[in-house]
């Protein structure tokens, strides 16, 4: 079996941030550091670009970037520049579509899908995996077109990975069939064993030799202080899943879940606020919550996220990107001593 490697996600930051935190990373281990898309932040390439020149070993890129807001010929130049600046080290999760194409007004909200979206990424993959070979490329795509693409220069580094941010079925059937990886995004204990079957059913279909990367992001709280764990994990709360059926009925009542749906303002309210009270909630609802869909605590709790890895790595996930908040120096030392970027 597959040792389950430890990543990092950084909140997003400058590219001397990125520089002193993925030097550390690199020097402790850790394989791959990733950086969230977020509407009004510096932009997830440039920023891993002195990490890029400045390391040996580490992987970087962004999590996640959509089609449907950055065109794939775009997105390619982006992917193959940070590509280059690494040595072959990119890489990068090619999403449907979140924060960014709602703040654009390309979709209503966190809901709502792009017309034939899934179709879409994986015309996106197809067409990133030409581009990074150096030939030629005409995409004759049925929603993106490319004519004349030839980046000679991008063939004198290893191609970079290109995984699909995928949850649910119809992605995460597509994406086992064309990308190098699969970025699941809080997928908790109680979805794995369907998850996995879907894996399992779409290898047959699988364009690539070998099965996917399979990588799991989940939330890391866990801090000195477990009352300053829990406020970050309620502050944050709403980007897990964005709290929807679909991850919470596993673990929760039906009650609980009406009740969850029901007030999903004031888990909306918190995050945009930047505030750890979740109004119309009752605590020991938010702190169930907190429980499933993170890792969240003080040192104390460490033996328990052990646990949880474990559970995952026996699943089948290879990759665990952690996605790092406040104090994110104390963060990578804590893992680094703790899970190690190897499990």
């Amino acid at each position: 079996m597959r040792p389950l490697r430890i990543q990092l996600i950084f909140e997003p930051a400058s590219a001397e941030e990125f520089l002193r935190l993925g030097r550390l990373a690199e020097e402790l281990g850790f394989d791959a550091a990733w950086t969230a898309n977020h509407p009004a932040a510096r932009d997830p390439f440039l920023t891993f670009c002195l990490l890029a020149r400045e390391s040996s070993a580490i992987r970087v890129g962004p999590v996640a970037i959509s089609p449907f807001e950055l065109h794939p010929l775009k997105m390619a130049n982006s992917l193959l520049t940070l590509n280059e600046f690494a040595g072959g080290r990119a890489s990068l999760v090619v999403g449907g579509g979140g924060g960014t194409t709602i703040a654009m007004h390309l979709k209503a909200g966190r809901a709502s899908m792009f017309p034939r979206m899934v179709h879409g990424v994986r015309e996106c993959v197809q067409f990133l995996r030409l581009a990074a070979s150096g030939e030629p490329v005409d995409h004759r795509g049925e929603l993106f077109q490319v004519d004349g693409y030839h980046a000679r220069w991008a063939a004198a580094q290893p191609a970079p990975l290109v995984y699909v941010g995928a949850t649910r079925a119809q992605m995460l059937r597509m994406a086992v069939e064309v990308a190098d990886g699969v970025m699941f995004s809080d997928l908790t204990a109680g979805r794995l064993a369907e998850t996995m079957q879907i894996v399992a059913d779409a290898l047959p279909r699988r364009e690539r030799p070998g099965r996917p990367r399979l990588n799991n992001l989940y939330a890391w709280h866990v801090k000195r202080d477990r009352a300053e764990a829990a406020a970050e994990a309620r502050r944050k709360l709403w980007v897990r899943g964005m709290v929807g059926r679909w991850y919470i009925e596993p673990f929760l009542e039906p009650a609980e879940v009406a009740l969850v749906e029901n007030n999903m303002a004031g888990i909306i309210r918190a995050y945009v606020e930047d505030r750890p009270d979740i109004d119309d909630l009752p605590a020991a609802l938010v702190d169930k919550l907190v429980e499933e869909l993170t890792f969240c605590g003080d040192h104390g709790d460490i033996d328990r996220a052990v646990e949880r890895c474990l559970e995952f790595k026996a699943a089948g996930i290879d990759e665990l990107a952690l996605r790092l908040y406040d104090d994110p120096e104390e963060s990578i030392r804590l893992i680094a001593a703790t899970l190690g970027p190897e499990l």
